[in-house]
This record gives C-alpha cells, structure tokens and sequence, in this order.
C-alpha cells in the first residue's frame, strides 16, 4: 500500500542518513587524525633540516682546517 511504501522510503532515507553521517565522522577523524600527524611529521623535517645545516657548517669548517693544514705543510716542506 501507499502507506507501506512511504514507510519504507523513510526507513531506506534514515538508514541512508545516518550510514552519510557515520561516513562523515569517520571522515573527520581521519582528518584530525593526519593533520596531527602532518603536523608532527613538518615538525620531525624542520629539526632535520636544522641538524643537516648544523653538521654541514661543521663539515665546511673541517674542510677549511684541513686545508689550511695542507697549505702550512706544503710552505713548511718549501
């Protein structure tokens, strides 16, 4: 009947309402979820990046010592 058929049309436009709904919460915490987890990662490559500029300022004043080292060696064997 015309009654039944609405019944069902609603039941059907609730269940498809709330599976919308669970979908979207899901949806938002995944989200959330990734979010922080951008935010630690962007976090994680800014220490990175600093640690790599700190031992490349290392790595170059190394190569200054070491190369005034062979200079002096070099005027020292002259």
């Amino acid at each position: 009947s015309l009654q039944e058929r609405r019944q069902r049309n609603k039941a059907a436009s609730a269940k498809y309402r709330a599976k919308k709904n669970h979908q979207y919460g899901e949806m938002r915490r995944m989200i959330s979820s990734l979010t922080k987890e951008n935010d630690l990662l962007l976090r994680q490559l800014d220490h990175v990046r600093r640690d790599n500029n700190r031992l490349k300022a290392t790595c170059d004043k190394l190569r200054g010592k070491m190369l005034a080292e062979k200079i002096l060696k070099k005027l020292l064997n002259d």
